[in-house]
């Protein structure tokens, strides 16, 4: 059987690695498309003003901020195939499992226990049924 185990691992590594690729291209091509719509926007707002108009960006604006929520999305798979968890208190980028925070000491929000009252959640809730608050989304979850 652990040889069976053993290779079970190395599919489901190999399938993570391919979907990290994937995703890897993908945000690439967002960051991208990101940057043309800035150099779009500049070029627009420079010649309104230059014939003194008012210029109206509104359009790609709407376009960047679809953009920076599926960018946003994107990264949290990444970093949850990378079983990389986000401090919410600074930021940091933690790979280990711990109930504090090591850059900051801040208490992480442990799985399957709001962070606001202590009631147990459910394993996908995404709000509070004992105090109705929105659980924070720390990438993977604690342990």
């Amino acid at each position: 059987m652990p040889f069976l185990e053993t290779i079970e691992k190395g599919i489901t590594k190999a399938k993570d690695l391919g979907e990290l690729s994937r995703l890897s291209g993908e945000i690439a091509i967002r960051e991208d498309h990101r940057k043309e719509c800035f150099a779009v926007m500049g070029e627009r707002y420079y010649h309104a003003l230059k014939n003194g108009l008012t210029p109206d960006c509104s359009v790609l604006y709407q376009e960047l901020e679809a953009m920076d929520e599926e960018l946003e999305q994107l990264r949290k798979r990444v970093q949850k195939l990378k079983r990389v968890r986000i401090c919410p208190g600074c930021g940091a980028k933690l790979s280990c499992s711990g109930a504090f925070c090591p850059v900051c000491g801040m208490e992480l929000v442990k799985k399957n226990i709001c962070p606001y009252c202590k009631a147990k959640l459910d394993e996908d809730a995404r709000y509070c049924v004992n105090c109705g608050k929105q659980i924070p989304d720390t990438g993977s979850g604690g342990e």
